[in-house]
């Protein structure tokens, strides 16, 4: 019996991972008007509207935003609600681009915009338990970040 939830942990290990190597290169925009007075937003309609928030917000100068490559740019899934703005789920074609925008989020400091990365929901409550752990840490003046569903606190690794 033991042998097989070892075995059903590690398989939902591997699954969760898996997950979350699919969406490496999504980002997920918060705050970015939609209109849908007429259903759904047309997917090149919310990547055009991408692309001006991150012109907008982001700082990043026109010419740069029409070189980044996108696979996919869509709203969250549901059925849009007049008056409430579904995230963007944007999936950049290279990493690096997706780096670069990530790592502008200081910009959106005051703002009501957000970025963040896509993790499935396992991961995501992972991360949810060490947050607390986290800012603890950097009250206390040690350097600690959140690496996928792992925190490390002064280069020692500590799992939810």
């Amino acid at each position: 019996m033991q042998q097989l939830e070892k075995e059903r942990d590690t398989l939902r290990d591997n699954v969760s991972y898996l997950q979350s190597q699919s969406m490496r290169n999504n980002l997920i925009f918060t705050g970015v008007t939609e209109d849908n007075s007429t259903g759904n937003e047309p997917p090149e309609v919310t990547e055009r509207k991408l692309r001006q928030h991150l012109q907008d917000a982001f700082k990043i100068a026109h010419e740069v935003v029409d070189t980044i490559r996108f696979e996919r740019v869509h709203r969250s899934p549901g059925s849009p609600i007049s008056g409430k703005v579904r995230n963007i789920v944007a999936k950049f074609t290279f990493f690096k681009e997706r780096e670069t925008v990530r790592k502008l989020w200081k910009e959106l400091d005051g703002t009501l915009y957000r970025v963040f990365e896509q993790f499935p929901q396992e991961v995501i409550e992972k991360r949810r338990k060490l947050v607390p752990q986290m800012k603890e840490a950097r009250r206390l003046g040690k350097r600690a970040y959140l690496a996928y569903d792992t925190l490390y606190i002064d280069g020692t690794a500590v799992k939810a």
